[in-house]
């Protein structure tokens, strides 16, 4: 009986807002559970895609839900879009210091902009099909100042520490924040003050601190430069910028990754040889002048060696494409006790005693989002953005929403113990599949967790639960899947658009959702019939996917 008037409570709200839900151009429409009117405060860190989802997601909540909430997101940076926003001019910084954004020069997106977009909410007309990082960081500015988000944001404000000053049932966040200098963001803050929060939400990225190997001889290799050679160097590629600068140098790029696959189409055209090292799964990036080569083993004064027992002694650059570490300093060791920060951790999610990061994967959390750390409350922190090899736009929205949810209405959340098996649960399924858990962590590579099923369920959830009507549609609409699914092609077939100069035509007059995946549709099926009759070509378009 209690469960049956549990749902009752949350539809009621939801069926007085069902016909604003059915409402094809509206898929989104919040209608939380019963308003307490209790006022609380909200801090958001991060002000990239995940960050602006869950704000606008929250102001979505009908106003008599969120009487009194105060609201606040916070970012370092000079304006919104996260990594998509590039560094400022000037010099980058050198290690052990980081750049602000890994975003290069010639990045552009690998999937189809229509369907990594904020549902209801389109690039511009004619933006390419496959823009460059400037368009991706307007469309997040864009979609804060069309959706009046500013005036929650406090640009220049560095979240340094964020500390739980109760229990497993009530409590504050206590927040460190540094007000920047805007002339000197790396310099001395302007000043340091406090604020306390009811809810924390982390959405500030998970590329940035970068996943750099360890080799034995690195040391004596960078110190033995060849007398007439270029300065030996090992970097990441978060700080790799221009492929010019390898320009007759013979390079390694490990790793074969999104930006491991960028780096050698790009430096391939330039460097005198480049070598891509890959693990025993992966494949030489296609289209690029790359000869490949297995993982590294170790280094001497003269020498790359490799696991194969081959080496290559005029090596002069690695570019390093091996990924990122989730690490959240501001909840970690010296500023916070409430991550865990432990490569080799023994513990698993249910015998955590607070949250842990292997660096690979934060657990224990509730669908990549809630923490289930016994100290603190359901709500009281989550997590936006964590999932890995997902459009992150639509995927952010659809956590979000569980997200202000729970936050206007925490009985939309099963119990902690039954979150804990649901986690368990998924962590089975992943080893059925031959996956550790552990070391794929949050990225969507398995069968049973495609990122568009992560977000199909993640609203199918809140519909079982009553806080959204059912409508018979799935949150993901189906041009979307066909987009992600047909990346390759549909990069080929924009790429063929562009050397045949009629890419402007393909975008004249595409401006809505609708007439943007009829776009997609057209196009593949261009692309299809120029390759039946022709033959895939051999592509220097990648798609991470």
């Amino acid at each position: 009986m209690l469960r049956i008037a549990r749902l009752v409570l949350l539809l009621l709200p939801a069926l007085a807002l069902g016909q604003d839900y059915n409402n094809d151009h509206e898929q989104t429409v919040l209608s939380p559970g019963v308003s307490s009117r209790t006022s609380k405060s909200i801090a958001i860190v991060g002000a990239g895609s995940g960050g602006l989802a869950i704000l606008k997601t929250i102001l979505d909540l009908p106003e008599d839900v969120r009487q009194g909430w105060e609201i606040v997101l916070y970012d370092q940076r000079r304006d919104v879009g996260g990594l998509w926003l590039q560094d400022p001019p000037g010099p980058l910084p050198q290690y052990p210091a980081l750049p602000e954004s890994p975003v290069y020069p010639l990045l552009r997106t690998n999937t189809p902009h229509p369907t990594m977009t904020y549902p209801n909410f389109t690039y511009p007309p004619l933006t390419p099909l496959f823009p460059s990082h400037e368009y991706v960081q307007q469309y997040h500015a864009d979609y804060a100042k069309s959706h009046g988000l500013l005036q929650h944001v406090r640009l220049f404000h560095k979240v340094a520490a964020a500390n739980w000053d109760g229990d497993g049932e009530s409590g504050k966040w206590n927040l460190e924040v540094h007000h920047l200098n805007p002339d000197a963001p790396r310099g001395e803050p302007l000043r340091v003050f406090e604020r306390s929060f009811d809810h924390l939400i982390v959405a500030n990225g998970h590329n940035h601190y970068p996943n750099i190997p360890q080799w034995d001889g690195t040391e004596g290799w960078l110190a033995n430069t060849s007398a007439g050679t270029p300065k030996r160097e090992i970097i990441h590629s978060i700080y790799y910028r221009h492929p010019e600068r390898y320009t007759g140098r013979t390079v390694v790029i490990v790793g074969a990754g999104a930006s491991g696959r960028d780096a050698a189409l790009q430096v391939g055209k330039v460097a005198r040889v480049t070598y891509q090292s890959l693990t025993p799964t992966s494949k030489p990036t296609p289209g690029a002048n790359v000869i490949p080569k297995p993982r590294i083993a170790y280094f001497t004064n003269i020498s790359v060696v490799f696991e194969d027992g081959t080496s290559l002694e005029d090596v002069d650059s690695l570019i390093l494409g091996t990924g990122y570490e989730f690490r959240v300093p501001l909840l970690s060791a010296p500023h916070s006790s409430i991550l865990s920060v432990e490569p080799h951790s023994a513990y698993n999610s249910t015998t955590a005693p607070t949250l842990v990061s292997n660096l690979r994967y934060i657990f224990p959390l509730y669908r990549h989002i809630f923490s289930l750390a016994p100290g603190l409350p359901p709500t009281a922190l989550a997590f936006i953005g964590l999932p890995v090899l997902v459009a992150n736009c639509p995927s952010d929205i659809a956590q979000s929403l569980l997200v202000a949810h729970a936050l206007a209405n925490s009985s939309v959340l099963p119990s902690r113990a039954d979150a804990l098996a649901d986690l368990a649960a998924r962590e089975a399924t992943l080893r059925g599949e031959g996956l550790d858990p552990y070391r794929v962590g949050h990225r969507l590579v398995s069968p049973s967790e495609t990122d568009q099923d992560y977000q199909d369920g993640l609203v199918e959830y809140l519909k079982d639960v009553g806080a959204l009507p059912r409508d018979g549609r799935k949150f993901v609409e189906p041009w979307r899947r066909l987009g992600r699914s047909k990346a390759r092609l549909l990069g080929r077939g924009w790429d063929r658009a562009v050397r045949l100069g009629v890419d402007r035509e393909w975008l004249e007059g595409v401006e809505s959702e609708e007439q943007w995946a009829d776009l997609l549709t057209r196009l593949a099926e261009w692309q299809e019939a120029y390759e039946q009759e022709h033959g895939a070509p051999a592509e220097e378009w990648v798609s991470y996917e």
